[in-house]
């Protein structure tokens, strides 16, 4: 374990490690329950608190990172937790912070972000379908290539930042108030040993985002991805 989180960890053994993003002023600590639900409304010191905690998908391994780790947090009205996350729906928001910061107990690690989407967090809000970017770990090139092109789909722009298969990925899950039960997402992947930690100024906007179809009933729009892929993770 780092010296520097020894402390913290001697509070809460459930603590494994900090997200930051500076220019978001977001610098939080992040814990994993035994479940997705303990902490939703515990603080750190396990107080009941409606800002809850950032935490961990309960079937991450922190000790060996899985190919893809979920966080979770509230977005909240005040901004505190992850509500600063909303910048991140706009090509200027992403510009101000397009490298995030998240270290585990164990090591310290940036990750570049390549997408950010709008979903849903129950299957109810597109047609008994959820897209599950939780998943911890792929099979194949050819199951990466097939979940990075459903992400393409969603993404609000493409920032260019490439994925492989031995890439480690995180993914930050919020909720937003588009639509009943609806999720802001940001996934980035990290930066690889020996790699820069700055990136491409270019960024391209996705004209048309693919959304849930509870998104398309409230705006009363036709879905023109109704008949898509459901895509699951292999």
């Amino acid at each position: 374990m780092l010296e520097k989180y020894a402390s913290l960890y001697a509070r809460n053994s459930d603590f494994v490690g900090w997200l930051s993003i500076d220019a978001l002023d977001i610098s939080l600590p992040v814990v994993k329950g035994e479940n997705n639900s303990k902490y939703l409304k515990t603080d750190f010191d396990g107080k009941k608190n409606k800002y809850g905690s950032l935490f961990v998908n309960a079937s991450n391994n922190i000790d060996q990172l899985d190919m893809n780790t979920t966080i979770f947090g509230h977005n909240m009205k005040d901004s505190k937790m992850l509500g600063n996350l909303v910048y991140y729906r706009t090509v200027k928001g992403y510009q101000k912070a397009p490298v995030i910061e998240f270290n585990t107990i164990y090591a310290d690690y940036k990750w570049k972000i390549f997408a950010v989407m709008l979903t849903n967090g129950e299957a109810s809000g597109d047609r008994n379908y959820l897209f599950n970017y939780m998943f911890t770990n792929l099979s194949s090139e050819t199951a990466l290539e097939e979940y990075l092109g459903e992400v393409k789909q969603r993404s609000l722009y493409y920032p260019e930042v490439d994925i492989a298969l031995t890439d480690k990925l995180l993914t930050i899950s919020t909720c937003t108030y588009d639509f009943d039960d609806a999720r802001l997402v940001i996934l980035a992947r990290m930066v690889r040993p020996g790699e820069s930690t700055s990136v491409s100024g270019t960024v391209y906007g996705n004209e048309n985002p693919r959304y849930p179809q509870a998104y398309y009933d409230k705006q009363n729009l036709n879905n023109p991805y109704f008949y898509a892929n459901r895509w699951l993770p292999s």
